[in-house]
């Protein structure tokens, strides 16, 4: 075993244990890594930040869970690899909706109510973030107008990845239940899935 797969061993070690230090420690390592392995692959930034940071998170939330097999590179690189498949298969539905739609001949009808129902999304959004708890609308604001990372949401705040990650995981299951009267094709249609997910 190599001096490297043996730090990388350490390290996941120390995260199975709680070890926050270790998780920033793996973040500053990886992320750059990764990113541009993800960016070749999709060349669309935000949406290859968002895969990154997602893998990250379900790295330190499945932290107690960990089994890696092979080494963490290997992990995070395949975890980030299977988040861009899905992404493809995603991208995929949504333009066979929009062709489907184009066909029909309703590009300019919708319009009109897409516009509609995008505005009154952005209104319940803004009225449901209005209501959350102030250290929770802080952190929200943070990362969705700031566009912060959780690690540098955690130093600006002076409060845990966790922590950050227990207020996101809140605001945006809030968001999603208050948006429970719209269609999925409706989310569909404007990417909403992606803006809650991001």
């Amino acid at each position: 075993m190599s001096e490297k797969e043996i730090i990388e061993l350490q390290l996941v070690e120390r995260i199975k244990n709680d070890d926050e230090s270790a998780f920033i420690e793996v973040y500053h390592l990886f992320w750059e890594r990764l990113f541009n392995f993800g960016y070749k692959k999709l060349s669309k930034k935000e949406i290859v930040e968002g895969i990154v940071q997602e893998v990250f998170i379900d790295f330190w939330s499945k932290r107690g869970k960990l089994e890696i097999h092979t080494s963490l590179s290997s992990y995070l690189f395949t975890a980030v690899n299977y988040r861009i498949i899905n992404q493809y298969k995603s991208q995929n539905i949504r333009d066979k909706y929009s062709e489907k739609e184009k066909s029909k001949g309703e590009q300019t009808s919708l319009s009109v109510e897409e516009k509609v129902l995008y505005n009154d999304l952005k209104s319940n959004i803004k009225k449901v973030v209005g209501g959350f708890p102030p250290q929770r609308q802080k952190v929200y604001k943070l990362r969705f107008n700031k566009g912060l990372s959780y690690i540098e949401i955690a130093q600006n705040l002076e409060i845990s990845v966790s922590t950050v990650e227990k207020h996101l995981m809140r605001a945006l299951k809030d968001i999603r239940i208050s948006l429970r009267e719209l269609t999925l094709s409706s989310f569909i249609a404007f990417g909403v899935d992606h803006f809650l997910n991001y």
